[in-house]
């Protein structure tokens, strides 16, 4: 699916930088090959308006074909002198003049005034002429013209230069379109890989308590004869997983507020200090049954600007990964101390640890470094990326240090509050 997305994405980018080459290309050529005829226009005027004395000494009589000489075919020019009836009265050298301009193009400029004439030679060469009106109503009729062939040779060069230049910029748009869509197009894949692990994940997390509540609830139904005391356990364990269900989908939705930007925090100065002193003992509770001991450790008072029960929730997710991840008779630290602008919150144990390999995707959700243990300790796999989603929420950054066989210790910094 993103190979042919790629790929149609590489072609658009083709076909708009297409456009742009032959806009570009056809308003560059059709410029150049303006400003090239315009010149040889100009030159052709220019040159017709300083016969001025030959026509002068036309009016008085002159031959003209004595006036024609050899600086008149500097520069490739020809000239030649028409009867308003296209006959031809005299012409330079360089050029045969007779057949080369038609006798309505001379009875044209005779009666209309000047005109340019495109026309060709005998030999084919290609020729461009003024004709001018010796008198200002009358024959005869001066022709100055000169072959535009350079012209048409430097356009064309150009119209190479600019198909060949056109062509490679197509070939560089495809390549580099490609590679762009593809940079382009890889956060989606990676957005959708991610998003497809979750729904996988999520779909096995919710299958197994369903799983359990259904083979539970199947034994009620055969043994439906019974008193509910016989079973207790299987109504122990529907209860259990219901509420292992209920607290993963309230976590799975409030992470998905948390993406569509829809959570909602309360901000407030409070003491994070005695935040989590109360957190310490109320989790002292369930460490307790493991013989785990939770000691605390503050500085005094230490404002921040936080929302409290995120902060708490913060906290637990801590603790509790610390005791559930920790042998009878481990310890687990909790610790709150200012350092310069920043309040730092840490949480260490010396429990088992976690693999250097798995350290960069534990905040991802439903990752696990040990799946099935895990599970059997009653881990969703979303509280690591909760706790992230908090700290992030917060303005501050949450760092794991972890060693396996000797303990992890988890970092929090938040921004102090003014006192």
């Amino acid at each position: 699916m993103f190979s042919r997305a790629r790929w149609r994405l590489a072609l658009w980018f083709t076909a708009v930088v297409a456009v742009i080459v032959v806009v570009i290309g056809v308003a560059v050529f059709a410029t150049a090959r303006a400003a090239l005829f315009d010149q040889v226009n100009h030159d052709l005027s220019v040159r017709a308006e300083r016969t001025n004395q030959l026509i002068a000494e036309i009016r008085g009589g002159r031959q003209p074909r004595d006036l024609f000489g050899p600086a008149f075919t500097t520069g490739g020019y020809f000239y030649a002198l028409y009867r308003d009836d296209g006959a031809l009265i005299g012409s330079t050298d360089n050029i045969e003049a007779n057949g080369i301009v038609q006798p309505t193009d001379i009875q044209q400029a005779s009666s209309n005034g000047a005109r340019f004439v495109d026309t060709s030679s005998q030999d084919g060469e290609h020729l461009r002429l003024y004709l001018i009106p010796v008198n200002r109503s009358s024959s005869p009729v001066l022709a100055v013209g000169r072959s535009t062939e350079p012209e048409r040779s430097a356009v064309g060069r150009l119209l190479l230069i600019l198909a060949g230049g056109g062509a490679g910029a197509l070939v560089l748009a495809i390549v580099g379109g490609f590679l762009l869509a593809g940079r382009a197009l890889r956060p989606i894949k990676t957005a959708m890989d991610k998003q497809q692990e979750f729904v996988a994940d999520a779909s096995h997390e919710l299958r197994t308590p369903l799983a359990l509540i259904r083979a539970n609830a199947e034994i009620l139904k055969r043994e439906s004869e019974k008193p509910v005391s016989q079973n207790l356990e299987s109504v122990q364990d529907i209860i259990q997983e219901t509420d292992r269900l209920s607290s993963l989908v309230g976590q799975m939705l409030m992470l998905a507020r948390a993406d569509a930007g829809q959570a909602t925090t309360q901000f407030t100065q409070l003491d994070v200090s005695g935040l989590a002193a109360d957190a310490v003992r109320e989790m002292r509770l369930l460490a307790g049954d493991k013989s785990i001991s939770i000691g605390f450790r503050g500085n005094g008072a230490l404002p921040v600007r936080g929302d409290p029960n995120r902060l708490r929730e913060l906290l637990t997710i801590l603790i509790d990964n610390s005791i559930k991840y920790s042998d009878p008779g481990a310890a687990v630290d909790v610790s709150v101390q200012p350092a310069g602008e920043k309040a730092v919150i840490q949480v260490s144990d010396n429990g088992r640890g976690i693999a250097h390999s798995a350290l960069p995707r534990i905040f991802e959700r439903f990752y696990r470094a040990d799946k099935a243990r895990s599970r059997g300790m009653g881990g969703t796999g979303l509280g690591l990326a909760i706790a992230k989603w908090i700290v992030d929420s917060h303005g501050g950054t949450i760092a794991v240090d972890s060693e396996p066989g000797r303990g992890t210790a988890v970092t929090i910094e938040l921004p102090r509050a003014a006192t």
